[in-house]
């Protein structure tokens, strides 16, 4: 987050952000060390109740469950039992991806199903599914059968490995892919392969875990604070996609799990080189089922969640033992969420998401920083204007331009872009300006006029 200059940073506490948010309910925990260093719950389970919630009552944490299931069929790629460059088809049996023109030029991998580029144009999340309907198999889901609510068919539109398409339909052939390949229902291999070892004894795929195991839920509400209609929650069928009830707690574990085996420690639940597939930016910011932040390297990797009535984020640190969880049992906590990973970020002092105050850019320096620039091949181009006492950076190929922040020495960025964007200048014999955009992917400008 960046902060304009001469403004103060409000300080609030959870309980009240949740109370102006009208949120009822929260669980969080916070990673130091390589350890849970501190959990907490706040608030009630369900609107017009007192029962509280606490460390142990699991919350839907949505599309978070993408991170499980990664790791999941990553330990099959360990055994061997599919590889992430081959053509995922080769193993599937009782449903297929349709080939067409853009397969034809590249087969679908486990490496675009897991970093949304298979070239699937589904895009975000499901329906899902009131107490009293019928609940679709897996194989209904993907071929948009009844009484499957599936929105759209899946098709590969674009070449496979080209173009960052958020997929959850993706996750679904993932799903698919390892049933056929384990020989086990998605549920008990996940528990076996993931939950046992990482110890994550709150967490569960069973549709409702309330009423078949009488285990504590969080009930999920809407933005404005209200109850779902005629139900406490949604069932998710799509388990690898948005199926997990889980705790904070829990979800620090799974975080932990992938630092310890990034480090190579000793019966981790993956060994080093697959979590540092897992970590590597494929494309975009998108690493193996996880988003990764960070500019000249993968500093960070987080996922958010969303499902109706719960809102869920993670955020774990690739090269230190850091990171953070929070789940809300409202559909409407983005703000909220962003609001504490922040406060751990700048407590901890994590080398992301920590909110700056902008530094002012002299009038002198900002007439040196404007002019045109463009990279050695044509391929890049910026121009920085100077407007009403601000810089204004814009692309060639964009009418839309962005104030350009100062948050250190020579170090200026864009708005709340400080973890992606990072913008430097030589302004010598032949002025350069140094920019850098996703993980990693550094261009050099030189200033023509």
């Amino acid at each position: 987050m960046t902060v304009d200059a001469g403004k103060e940073i409000v300080k609030a506490t959870i309980n009240e952000r949740l109370k102006v948010n009208k949120i009822h309910g929260a669980s969080v925990a916070v990673i130091n060390d390589g350890k849970i260093e501190w959990s907490r719950a706040y608030g009630v389970k369900e609107a017009g109740n007192t029962d509280p919630v606490t460390t142990e009552t699991v919350f839907q944490c949505a599309s978070i469950g993408k991170v499980i299931t990664a790791l999941a069929v990553l330990k099959l790629v360990e055994d061997g039992a599919v590889d992430l460059d081959e053509d995922v088809n080769n193993k599937l049996k009782r449903w297929r991806i349709k080939e067409n023109e853009n397969t034809e030029i590249q087969k679908v991998t486990l490496r675009h199903l897991l970093s949304h580029s298979a070239g699937l144009t589904d895009d975000y999340g499901f329906l899902g599914y009131g107490p009293k309907d019928e609940i679709p198999s897996l194989l209904q889901i993907l071929n948009n059968d009844f009484p499957s609510k599936a929105k759209k068919i899946l098709e590969i539109k674009t070449i496979p490995g080209v173009v960052e398409r958020y997929s959850g339909g993706g996750y679904l052939i993932i799903q698919m892919l390892i049933e056929e390949i384990s020989g086990s229902s998605f549920a008990n291999y996940i528990q076996q392969q993931v939950f046992d070892p990482l110890k994550m004894v709150n967490s569960t795929y069973d549709y409702r875990p309330d009423k078949h195991h009488n285990i504590s839920i969080a009930a999920g509400h809407r933005s404005n604070g209200k109850p779902l209609k005629n139900r406490k929650y949604n069932i998710y069928p799509e388990a690898a996609a948005a199926g997990p009830w889980t705790t904070a707690e829990d979800l620090a574990r799974l975080i932990i799990g992938i630092q310890d085996a990034f480090h190579g420690k000793t019966n981790a639940i993956l060994k080093k080189e697959a979590v540092q597939q897992l970590l590597k930016a494929q494309i975009n910011n998108k690493g193996l089922g996880v988003n990764l932040k960070g500019i000249e390297q993968a500093e960070a990797f987080w996922h958010a969640g969303q499902n109706l009535g719960y809102t869920a984020l993670l955020y774990g640190l690739t090269e230190k033992g850091k990171g953070a969880v929070v789940l809300l049992n409202s559909d409407g906590g983005e703000r909220v969420m962003q609001e504490f990973i922040t406060s751990v970020a700048i407590e901890y002092n994590w080398p992301v998401m920590k909110t700056y105050k902008s530094l002012e850019i002299p009038t002198e320096v900002q007439k040196r920083l404007a002019g045109r620039y463009v990279s050695a091949n044509q391929s890049k181009e910026l121009s920085i204007e100077q407007i009403k006492g601000t810089l204004i950076v814009k692309p060639s190929d964009s009418k839309k331009g962005h104030q350009l922040y100062r948050i250190g020495d020579n170090h200026y960025t864009f708005k709340n872009a400080q973890d992606y964007y990072k913008l430097s200048f030589d302004l010598n014999k032949n002025p350069k300006l140094v920019y850098t955009e996703s993980i990693g992917k550094t261009i050099v400008l030189e200033k023509t006029k």
